[in-house]
């Protein structure tokens, strides 16, 4: 079973990466307000200071066939922090491919999660499907 929210826009969208760890978030880069490369960004350089050791997987989605891409375009998305890049329209079975990829990723970070609460005694929710 999975439980989604979603965000109408990257500014939302980091709020809540903030205040919950997702097994996984697909972030879409063309985004109203801010957009998934600076919500990116923002969650990497606040999780470094705030939730050190406890990253959040994030897979990119994007209407450019990811093939596409040159080596500079790439790093951008490296650069960022996103983890997986995924093209739009995905089907589900490629989607659950991403989640199943990530998986053993976000199960060591469920570790770290849980020591840093347990020594910091900081109130952030674990949020697992």
């Amino acid at each position: 079973n999975f439980i989604v929210d979603t965000a109408e826009n990257g500014e939302v969208g980091l709020r809540m990466m903030k205040e919950s760890v997702y097994d996984i978030a697909f972030m879409d880069i063309d985004m109203p307000v801010m957009n998934g490369f600076d919500a990116t960004k923002a969650l990497r350089e606040w999780e470094d200071s705030k939730r050190p050791g406890a990253r959040q997987p994030i897979c990119a989605l994007t209407a450019t066939y990811v093939d596409d891409f040159e080596r500079h375009e790439l790093m951008k998305f490296k650069e960022a922090g996103l983890d997986v890049m995924e093209s739009k329209p995905c089907n589900i079975p490629r989607l659950f491919k991403v989640v199943d990829d990530v998986s053993p990723m976000f199960s060591d970070l469920s570790i770290s999660v849980t020591q840093n609460i347990d020594a910091s005694s900081s109130n952030f929710a674990q949020h697992t499907a």
